[in-house]
């Protein structure tokens, strides 16, 4: 009896290991085609094709593209968030000033953009589309915003901020950060990207720091 348990333990994880391999074939299939032909115009017998597996194989994975798109966008998202809420801890901004913390995460946020930057034009198209993706971007940016409050109420509370109020403050800051990156992305602006970051880099600095 041991031996028929432990041989069945051996011939589940080369089955595991294998559904894992064929999903992330399908998941790097879909980023294929939805920046190469558009939402939109992408079908689920495209992306298995791609993906060198059958349609009905695909669909044991997914129940349509949205469901895929829905996986991927939601990696893209966190994981800018998560960079940016490391960069936000108080802890990391000990040891050098003010200023250059600033443009260090600013710095950081706006190269962000590169992360999957087709997926992250995707993003924003079916952000006015589908409530789905207005929700999961919202719930990430409430996310954010909480950990630049945080940052900022440890800040004033040191006596280096000239603001009074904290969240109206996250709020500016992050808006103007956000909508600024994304632009350079969106609209593939002729600005270069450390231009745009000393820029914003500065304003920033001034409405925070006394």
């Amino acid at each position: 009896m041991k031996k028929t348990a432990a041989r069945k333990r051996v011939l589940r994880t080369p089955k595991q290991a294998r559904s894992r391999r064929t999903r992330e074939k399908v998941l790097n299939a879909a980023i294929s085609c939805f920046e190469e032909l558009g939402y939109d115009e992408t079908n689920t017998a495209e992306i298995a094709r791609r993906a060198h597996i059958a349609v009905g194989s695909l669909y044991g994975y997914f129940k349509d593209k949205r469901e895929i798109l829905l996986e991927l966008l939601d990696g893209t998202i966190r994981q800018i968030a998560e960079y940016t809420i490391r960069e936000l801890e108080p802890e990391a901004w000990k040891g050098r000033s003010h200023k250059a913390n600033i443009r260090r995460v600013i710095d950081a946020l706006f190269h962000t953009r590169h992360f999957n930057p087709g997926m992250q034009r995707i993003l924003w198209e079916r952000y006015f589309k589908d409530p789905q993706f207005h929700e999961a971007v919202t719930d990430i940016e409430a996310r954010v915003r909480g950990a630049l409050v945080h940052l900022l109420s440890v800040l004033k509370s040191d006596g280096h901020l000239r603001i009074r109020d904290v969240d109206t403050a996250a709020f500016v800051v992050y808006t103007a950060i956000e909508w600024t990156a994304s632009r350079l992305i969106l609209s593939e602006s002729e600005v270069a990207i450390d231009d745009a970051v000393a820029a914003t880099s500065d304003m920033v600095g001034r409405f925070l720091l006394k």
